[in-house]
């Protein structure tokens, strides 16, 4: 198995996975606390989607998923909105962001 594909399963996906299942498993009255942590990994996304940076990724290898920023950014809003208002399903914007990212890593390193 190579470092990229570890680096994004372990990494990535998990934090990922890891923020949804938080979003889904926290008492409702703490999803608005929650939105600020999202609020500001959505505008991080936004930010490097504008600036195009960086151009290296946290692993260290070339940051291809970059033009997907922007649609990470929109979801992590979105959830964030969700959250805002308690939305008890909101958890699910993020779990659809996770399989978002597995299915354009699978295109970019599978699907070439």
């Amino acid at each position: 198995m190579n470092k990229t594909l570890l680096f994004f399963i372990f990494g990535c996906i998990f934090f990922r996975f890891l923020l949804a299942y938080s979003a889904k498993i926290l008492p409702i009255k703490y999803l608005p606390y929650f939105s600020i942590l999202t609020l500001i990994i959505s505008l991080s996304f936004f930010k490097n989607y504008i600036n195009n940076e960086p151009k290296i990724g946290f692993f260290g290898s070339k940051a291809w998923w970059s033009n997907y920023r922007i649609i990470h950014a929109f979801n992590y809003f979105i959830f964030t909105l969700f959250a805002l208002t308690k939305n008890k399903n909101s958890w699910l914007i993020l779990l659809f962001d996770v399989f978002l990212g597995i299915i354009f890593f699978i295109n970019k390193y599978i699907f070439k």
